[in-house]
């Protein structure tokens, strides 16, 4: 009986060694702040992808990944994945709108129109004219402005916002602020759905009454090399010029909207482009896995705006604050001296500001006949507060819908936190405001943290000074114990 009781204290005492030698220890703030500081430091230029800051971060990240001794992703030199982005200026606009008295109002880019244009320049004349009230279509709420509205090679023309967007009470606001709770997401939710609908242009008429179209003539915009985009250009207007370019009775811009063809108006447009090449490059480092098959991504981006109007955006929150929580966890990993089940990838991505095109390239170029990625996370902004949250305790982690067994794991996570979080668990279907949108594309798995949008987003006073470290150390041992949980759940 005692050497019973000995033999099973015995394997008791193995297995909790075992256990112990396989955990791997949550970042504190000593990991992350050094990196965080230079990071976001005026020295690094905002770190614009294609810029010198840009080179100075990611000649940074991969010292720190040779310094935790990780493997050159793909055997890449330096950790960089090396590749091209194209810059398109816009050169020359216009934009007319042609009346049945065949009166022709020639609106000014300076004052009257704003334009997002596609990555090739275009010209167009005589386009008929389709209004679609909100633009949206939302099948499980049984709404659809395109209803039998035939808009193939025709301009769609529709208001920003929502139904009952200035009635914050009203249950309709309430329905679709929480399916559009960005404003982002919603304006490029109506741009695919004119796509998906085989439009040729979409003109949005801003009904806030503040709205100054900007001239964005010589204003860059980015894409990857050689894209054959299937995007349409985007013009703004005001509703004041809305007013004077179209029927009211066809447009109503306050209520009893209808979609509807417009038979009295036709338009003209034109976008000429300009175009540069510049290089660019992520940063990728891994600890191989048992199984060399699978691997599980751990990302942040690290570029930012760079220099405008000679202020320096450092953007330490946006997204210093994830690059740095990303090398912290990879700094545990490696310390750990763990060989993990499956290979564990720690990436910086670039040119997400300039639309997510690092990671874009990344899952463009991954050879998925040879490798699986069984789940990609996703840092972007994790160390400040929204305004109404008054604690600075709620993080918002997004997942797809068919993966409900990630938001057990964030919370199960979040529930071994002293002081846990009020989670906002939300489904990324239809939303590409981050990185986790390249990968989500492809049906991989992801797990995406953010923790609210503040007043500073995008400005130059996002810096280190104003920034959570308490949260950042948090959010990091959600993270690094989701990913634990999630290898320990996978199937043999």
């Amino acid at each position: 009986m005692r050497l019973r009781i000995l033999l099973l204290f015995t394997l008791l005492c193995c297995k909790s060694l075992l256990f112990s030698q396989t955990t791997v220890q949550n970042p504190s703030k000593s990991d992350f702040s050094p990196a965080l500081t230079i990071l976001a430091s005026d020295s690094l230029q905002g770190r614009k992808a294609n810029g010198r800051g840009g080179s100075l971060a990611a000649s940074y990240v991969s010292s720190k990944m040779h310094s935790y001794k990780l493997k050159a992703y793909n055997d890449f030199e330096d950790y960089f994945q090396i590749f091209e982005i194209e810059e398109h200026a816009v050169k020359k606009t216009s934009l007319q709108i042609k009346k049945r008295n065949h009166k022709t109002i020639s609106l000014s880019p300076d004052k009257d129109f704003e334009v997002t244009p596609t990555t090739n320049s275009i010209q167009k004349k005589q386009v008929d004219v389709v209004f679609a009230s909100y633009g949206l279509d939302v099948p499980k709420e049984n709404y659809d402005d395109y209803k039998n509205l035939d808009v193939k090679n025709k301009i769609v023309v529709v208001l920003s916002g929502f139904p009952d967007d200035q009635d914050t009470t009203s249950s309709t606001y309430k329905k679709f602020k929480n399916i559009f709770p960005e404003e982002n997401d919603l304006e490029e939710t109506k741009l695919k759905t004119a796509i998906s609908k085989g439009a040729i242009a979409l003109i949005i008429i801003e009904t806030r009454e503040n709205f100054k179209p900007q001239n964005k003539e010589n204003e860059v915009f980015h894409s990857l090399e050689n894209t054959t985009t299937t995007s349409i250009p985007v013009f703004k207007i005001s509703k004041k010029t809305a007013e004077t370019l179209f029927p009211k009775s066809d447009i109503p811009l306050k209520s009893d909207l209808a979609s509807t063809l417009l038979k009295n108006v036709k338009i003209n447009f034109s976008i000429e482009l300009k175009h540069e090449t510049s290089y660019v490059g992520n940063v990728l480092g891994l600890i191989p896995g048992k199984d060399t098959t699978k691997t599980i991504i751990i990302g942040a981006h690290y570029d930012h705006l760079g220099i405008k109007n000679d202020s320096i955006y450092n953007g330490a929150d946006d997204n210093a604050s994830g690059t740095s929580g990303m090398l912290a966890l990879a700094k545990k990993w490696s310390e750990s001296n763990i060989k993990p089940e499956y290979n564990i990838l720690f990436a910086a991505w670039t040119a997400e500001e300039m639309g997510l095109l690092g990671s874009e390239y990344f899952v463009r170029n991954f050879d998925f006949k040879k490798q699986k990625i069984l789940l990609a996370i996703n840092m972007d902004m994790i160390s400040r507060s929204a305004p109404e949250d008054k604690t600075h305790r709620m993080l918002s982690i997004g997942t797809q819908k068919e993966t409900e067994y990630l938001k057990k794991i964030a919370s199960e996570s979040n529930a071994r936190l002293q002081n846990p979080f009020t989670l906002d668990l939300w489904e990324t279907d239809g939303h590409s405001g981050s990185d986790y949108a390249s990968f989500t594309a492809k049906g991989i798995p992801v797990m995406t943290f953010f923790s609210g949008f503040h007043e500073d987003y995008h400005t130059p006073r996002d810096k280190v000074s104003k920034l959570d470290l308490d949260k950042i150390q948090d959010v990091l041992f959600i993270v690094n114990n989701s990913v634990l949980k999630f290898i320990e759940n996978q199937p043999n």
